[in-house]
Parts: structure tokens; sequence; C-alpha cells
């Protein structure tokens, strides 16, 4: 299982467009681990003992699922900090998961009587790296061939991950090749040329890729592996000079290429073909925006156990730098920082920080332990490979948030050199007895049914989260090809069966429960007021289970006041009140974003509270100045006070910041017309029916316009198009017979307001 875990990571996906990539890979580690699990537990009670290897290594890693432990309970972390329907490492199950994998690699290959048993492994993840160059490679030439049901969108796509991802894993089998392609245990026969094939078919394809860190840190790895090659030649005698010369000099000749491509990486990307050029923009928190979220945290009494595992976008909704409101990733809730560890240190706190320190010191120890002592066996290269790969891979894991992938390899790399280093060095394992006094039996067997339990707890509700949340992406899918409400409120609510802590299901069961509401009220009298009110009540029940799962997270309220101002504008008493009260809970919990204030004010405006919108929205500007809806609807609130001056700064403002956009120069002619500055108007409404030529409510406006600055003609012209596209509207037909007749198309300027809502 843990061969076949390794040799079909990398390359499974289910091939549907609402399939996540890594939750697909995250199903299959928690299925195989399951069944390795428990393929362990019956090996171990048949042969009444349970070995641990004596290493460091293991027992460094074994702090950080407990850290993630501690934190979660500590903190009262929300579900999402236990499991995660997507797939984040930074969840309490994914931690024991992973370090389960590790430990399962540990035990059974420094348990097993062959000690060449980890090649078997190597092996299967060269020809998983094999596969997944071949097809990226396919999908350059003819992406439109292999997109897999729709999960692989683009050139910058991969079965692995995100690109970056596939650098890595492209990296990764640079190095382990570069480290393997002479080893007597593993490039056996026509596996050495396979594996040479496979170095520089990765290299080829990482200029393509062109991932400037993944060429620094190769280069850096090779480098060093090279002095050590040279080094181990000259300090130990029995180690052949000419072998070691050859595989240090092939080593230093690919970092010197690796660093070269490295810096020449714009150079060598604008010079490939046209097809081979693939563009792909990765956003993520910087450094100091990572460090500016996790100072805050620490000053509000997180130091030790963080804001809990998985909880870094509530900690960046809170606490993200003042200036990511004026770039255009301001609403993006982020879920991890820079990198997956310094991630942790946020979430997890100086437990983290302990955790992976030790990991990091024990594995540096390792490799010291490893260069030290010289001892020259068939699988020592291999052990090498490990090393490094877990250097290598663990290096990343600081600077970037890897997926899935690299983690498992990650953690069963670590597993791999625990296993060689035991089986090198011949030290006798802790055995643990499941046999002899009642006493020691039945606390080794509950100790081993304890961690089992564990680990399978873990990987169930793991696959729980995940096939919720796939069966949510579903409903998405089906509803946009379909338009089906039935069929995808049921798929959520098959996602709630599988896992009632779903809250983003719950917030989709609301999102379709308006359009079942809006569907029913359309039908009329055809729907029974049970029915009607019936779906109002299991979708307000969907809005409040959301809250109570994850009461911290702002989209959750968000989802629910939106509910309210609906139902408050189709007349539901006490509605908006609710919608006012949920809006200021999401601006609490997200007190960064702008976007629950403006909801805030609209329902005050709605309400006719022209004071406390005008409130909430300079609130709103205050956080992201250059909003351009909170000065549209800032400006819309003035002018009904007959504050003209203000409204139509504001209103210039919102067309400054989205000059696209038809209905903010339309908002800007009807406050100019409605104070009496005709020409301005007329401009104005000119310029929104120039970007949306059948705007029937701005050629009514500018109709009206003209028709004020004495221009029959434009006027006439302006409302005969109004009339072509309301062909039925009696204003309309009245308004054009008084044009026709020489007659004024209205009285006064309020008339001219409420007849234009008409023509909508």
């Amino acid at each position: 299982m843990l061969v076949l875990l390794v040799l079909l990571t990398p390359l499974f996906v289910i091939p549907q467009s609402w399939a996540d990539i890594n939750g697909a890979k995250y199903l299959l580690l928690a299925v195989f681990l399951s069944v390795a699990v428990v393929a362990w537990l019956i090996g171990r009670l048949s042969e009444g003992a349970i070995s641990l290897p004596r290493n460091v290594l293991l027992f460094a890693a074994a702090l950080l699922p407990l850290s993630y432990l501690i934190s979660a309970l500590a903190s009262s972390a929300p579900a999402q900090s236990w499991v995660s329907g997507a797939g984040s490492q930074d969840t309490v199950a994914a931690v024991a998961i992973l370090f389960a994998l590790l430990a399962l690699c540990a035990i059974v290959f420094a348990t097993d009587k062959n000690q060449y048993t980890g090649v078997f492994p190597i092996r299967a993840l060269f020809a998983s790296g094999a596969v997944v160059v071949l097809l990226q490679v396919a999908r350059l030439f003819v992406p439109a061939w292999f997109t897999l049901g729709g999960v692989l969108a683009g050139n910058a796509s991969s079965v692995v991950g995100t690109w970056h991802d596939l650098g890595i894993f492209v990296g990764l089998s640079i190095l382990l090749a570069s480290i393997l392609w002479s080893s007597p245990s593993v490039a056996r026969g026509y596996w050495r040329v396979s594996i040479i094939a496979l170095g520089i078919c990765s290299f080829m394809l990482l200029i393509v890729i062109g991932m400037q860190d993944v060429w620094f840190i190769l280069s850096g790895a090779l480098f060093l592996f090279a002095l050590y090659q040279w080094g181990s030649a000259l300090f130990h005698e029995r180690r052949s000079i000419i072998d070691a010369f050859w595989r240090g000099a092939v080593s230093l000749l690919i970092a010197v290429l690796a660093v070269s491509s490295g810096f020449g990486n714009v150079f060598l990307y604008n010079h490939l073909p046209t097809q081979l050029q693939v563009s792909q923009t990765e956003v993520r928190p910087s450094w100091q925006g990572t460090f500016a979220v996790g100072q805050r945290v620490f000053n509000s009494n997180g130091l030790i156990f963080g804001s809990g595992p998985n909880t870094f976008a509530r900690a960046w909704q809170q606490f993200k730098p003042s200036g990511v409101n004026q770039t255009q990733f301001w609403s993006s809730d982020f879920s991890s920082g820079v990198g997956l560890v310094p991630t942790s240190f946020i979430t997890v706190g100086a437990l983290a920080i302990v955790a992976w320190l030790a990991l990091a010191i024990a594995l540096l120890w390792r490799v010291w332990q490893f260069v030290r002592k010289e001892r020259l066996s068939p699988a020592r290269s291999l052990a090498a490979a490990s090393l490094v790969g877990s250097l290598f891979l663990l290096i990343f894991h600081v600077l970037y948030t890897p997926g899935l992938t690299l983690s498992m390899l990650l953690f069963f790399m670590l597993g791999i050199s625990v296993a060689l280093h035991v089986a090198e060095a011949g030290s006798a394992p802790l055995r643990i007895s499941l046999k002899g006094s009642p006493f020691r039996s039945i606390a080794g067997i509950a100790f081993a049914l304890m961690c089992a339990t564990l680990i399978l707890g873990a990987c169930v509700y793991s696959a729980r989260a995940i096939l919720s949340d796939m069966l949510v992406g579903k409903s998405a899918s089906d509803y946009a090809q379909t338009g089906n409400i039935a069929h995808s409120l049921a798929l959520v609510r098959s996602a709630l069966v599988a896992y009632p802590d779903n809250d983003a299901a719950h917030r989709a069961a609301i999102e379709l429960g308006l359009l079942e509401l809006q569907q029913l009220m359309a039908a009329g009298n055809s729907a029974s007021a049970e029915t009607l009110q019936t779906t109002l009540s299991q979708t307000i029940q969907e809005g409040l289970k959301a809250v109570s799962i994850n009461s911290g997270d702002y989209q959750n309220w968000l989802s629910l006041a939106q509910l309210y101002q609906s139902l408050g504008g189709a007349g539901v008493q006490g509605a908006y009140d609710n919608a006012l009260s949920a809006y200021e809970k999401a601006a609490g919990e997200n007190p960064t974003n702008p976007l629950p204030l403006v909801g805030a004010a609209q329902v005050a405006f709605a309400q006719k509270d022209a004071t406390s919108s005008l409130q909430y929205l300079d609130a709103a500007i205050a956080l992201k100045n250059n909003l351009a809806v909170a000065y549209f609807l800032r400006s819309q609130v003035e002018a009904q006070q007959n504050d003209f001056t203000h409204a139509v700064q504001d209103a210039q403002v919102a067309v400054s910041l989205a000059q696209q956009d038809p209905l903010g120069w339309y908002n800007l002619g009807v406050i100019f017309y409605a104070s009496g500055s005709y020409d301005n108007a007329a401009q104005a409404l000119r310029q929104a029916v120039a970007l949306n030529t059948t705007y029937a409510n701005a050629l009514f406006v500018l109709a009206l316009a003209d028709d004020k600055l004495g221009d029959g003609v434009g006027a006439m012209s302006a409302m005969q198009e109004v009339a072509k596209l309301n062909p039925s509207d009696a204003t309309v037909a009245q308004v054009l017979a008084n044009l026709e007749a020489g007659k004024p198309a209205l009285q006064a300027p309020a008339a001219a307001t409420s007849t234009s809502k008409k023509a909508r």
C-alpha cells in the first residue's frame, strides 16, 4: 500500500471539473493509509509485539501532531481546525495522517529483513515522475487532448497540483536522478537508462516551468552533494576516488546548469517557442505581510497556542496590513501565509515553532551523522537521496505552501531516511509486547488500538469532509449547466449528510434556497403559502447553522445578512433588522474588509436611515479609499438628502474608479439632472449610452435632459430608442407623444425620477 501510494499520489485526479486536485489526492491518501494501518494492526496483533525504531527524527516528527492537537484544544478551534474539505495540511487530521505515513514507512522498511525494500518506493516515485513529465509535455503541445474531464484548465495546470508544485516535483526528480543514476541498488539494468532519461527530460521541462527558487535550491543541494562526494573520497580510504570524482562532477555540472538557468530565467523564457511560453500568476502574502499578521496574533494572547490550526484566513481578515486594501487583492481571503511552516507558526504558535525546529534539527543531525560515519553499503546512495530530498522539500515548506503531493513526499522521504538509518546501524528497536503478563498485554493492545483508531478516525473524517466539498462543487457545476435548483439542492443536502459541519455547504444551501423562493414567488398562486413558509424556514435555518458551526467566519454572517436583506426587500417583517445585525457581526469578524459595511449601509438606506447609512459608508471608505461602490452608494444617499454638491463629487469619484461601468455614469447623470445641471447630465448620460447602447434608463433621462436644454431632435431620438426597447410602456408612449407635439416632456424633475423607474 505504501509503494502504491507513492506511485499514484502524484498522478491521481478525479476527472471532473468540480473535483479539486488536492482533495482527490487527500482521498487517495486517506483510503490507502487506512488499509495500511489496518494491515499493520493485524500484523502486530498476530506477531504479539510492536517494534518502533529508536530514531530521533521519528520522535521529533511526533511533536507536530501533538502540537496541533494541543493548540486545537486550547484555542477552542472550530471544526475546520480538525479537518478540512479543501485538503489543507494545516489541520490536526492532516498532520496526524502525514506523521502516520512517516511512522509506517519507518516501521515497515526498517523492520523488514530485506534491507533493500526502500528501493521499491523510490523506483515507484521515478515511475510516477516519468508519467507526470510525459503528460505535461504532451499537454504543452496538445492541451485540448489532456484536460482529464476539465480538471486541468489551461497550460499552467498539472496533475501534481499548481504550476509551482509541478516545478518543485520536477526539481525533486532531477535531484534524485542526479544522486541515484549510478546507485547499485536502484539504478540496475534498464533502470539506470530510465533514471538518466527522466533527469534530462525533467531538466528540460523545468526550463519551461521556469521557477527561479527551484533552480537555486536545486543547485545548492547538488553543489553540497558534490562536495560530500569529493570529501568522502579524500577522507575515507575505502571509497573509490574515481567513482566519487565522477559522481561529484556530474552533480556539480548539473548544479552549475541549474544556477545559470535560475539567473537566466527571463532570458530562457523569452527565447522559448510561443507554445512553450506558459505564464502563471501566483498570489500569496509576502514575508512582511505574514510577519505582520503573526505579530498581531502573538500580541492577542496567541503566542503559545496560536490562533488555532487552519485559521490563518481569519487571522488575515482581522490583522492584514492596511496597504493590502489598496491592491487588487484586497478582498482575497488567503488561507495560508508565505509558506506552510510560517503559517503554522501563526496558527499553532510557539508549539509549532518548537515542533518544526525540532524536526529540522533532527534532520540536520541525521545528515551530520551520515557524513561523519562512512559506511560502504549498496543502500548508502539511497540513504543520501532520502536525506537530501527531505531537506529539499522541507526548505520549500518554509518558502512556499505546497500541495498535498509534496507534503506526502516530504514525510515519505523522512520515513525512508529513518528506516535506512535503522537498518544500516542495526540498532535494536523499541519493542512493546502484546503478550506476557495480563497488564502488559492489555496495555500494549490498548496502545496499538488507540494509535490505529486515531489515524483511522482522522482518515475517515477527512474523507467525509472532502466528499462533502466535492458534492458542493458538483452542485454549483450542475446548476450552472442545467439551472435545476432542486437537483443542486439535493446534492448540497447530500454534502451535509456526508459532513454536517461543512459551513460552506450551508452557505450554498442559502443561495439555492433564495433561488427557490424567487421561483416560488414568480409562480404566483400556483405556489401554496405552506410551501413558501417551509422553504423560507429551511433557508433561514441553513444560515443559522452556518454561523453556529463557525461564528468566526465572516462569510457565514455575510450569507445570513444577504439572506435577511433579500427577505427584507420582499417585505418580511423584521428581516432588515436581522440583516443589519448580521452585517455588523461580519464586520466585527473581518474588520479590514469594507464589504460588510457597504451591505449594512444598503440595509440602513432601505430603512430610510440616511444618517446611519452615511456612517457605514464613511467607515468603508476609510478602510479602502478607492472602493467605487461605496462612493456610488454614498452619492445616492446624499442626493436623497438634496446634498447635490457632495453627491456629485462622490458620483464623479465613482466613475473615475470604474470608467467602464455604465451604471456609474447613469448615476452621475441622474444626480446632475436632479440638481438642475442639465448640460452635465446629458454628457454623463451619453457616456452611459456609449458603454451600453440598449440602456433604456439612461436613454430616458438623456431625452429629458436634452428636452430641458431645448434640443428637441436629440430628445426625440433618445426617446424613440426607449420606445423600441419598451414598446408597451405607457409612460414612455406619453412622453414621446409630448415631444412629438412640441410640449415639455415632463413638468418637473421629480416626475422624471419617478418615470425613469418605470422605464426599467
